[in-house]
């Protein structure tokens, strides 16, 4: 849903615009726990591209967030606002908790095979698992990962969110706030 409402409010700008807004976002000051976009894919998007890649980047939530602070700063503040009331109106609390707290999971996951392994066959096929693995890091195996939630349906953020309880249960119950 805020994917669709963010696209609508980028298909509002103009070329000149569009180009303003990814020149802006390239180089806004991001939270903690997330990357730029890198500009290679983002200076050739149309608005459907530059949604995809904030969304796949951010989330849903901080995705949109950007998005309304990157419209304020290039002098767009209607479409901001009506972006802003959209997605009040849509309520994004409803975000799946994969979702909700990607940033947190990508720095502070530490046993990420534990979790590929249950994802394994259902959710994850052995290319993309070992694609994940060869990541050196923790950090950079759960970035991997979350370049693929964006495609994935609520079953299988079910899944994961059933991995991460199972292998990481005190994280968990911390950011639902148990």
């Amino acid at each position: 849903m805020a994917q669709q409402f963010a696209l609508e409010t980028l298909d509002d700008l103009g070329e000149d615009d569009l180009k303003r807004f990814k020149h802006k976002l390239k180089r806004m000051q991001l939270e903690k726990g997330y990357q730029a976009i890198p500009w290679g894919r983002l200076e050739k998007g149309d608005p459907v591209d530059v949604t995809d890649l904030l969304i796949s980047h951010y989330g849903e939530r901080y995705g949109v967030e950007v998005a309304v602070q990157v419209l304020r700063e290039i002098k767009h503040r209607a479409l901001a606002e009506r972006l802003t009331e959209a997605i009040s109106a849509g309520n994004l609390q409803n975000e799946h908790f994969v979702n909700q707290h990607r940033a947190q999971l990508i720095q502070r996951v530490m046993a990420v095979d534990g979790i590929l392994d249950s994802l394994y066959g259902p959710v994850l096929d052995l290319e993309q698992i070992q694609s994940i693995r060869a990541e050196r890091s923790s950090v950079e195996k759960m970035r991997k990962l979350y370049e693929l939630v964006p495609k994935w349906d609520n079953d299988c953020k079910d899944r994961l969110y059933q991995a991460l309880k199972e292998k990481h249960r005190p994280l968990v119950e911390e950011l639902e706030g148990i």
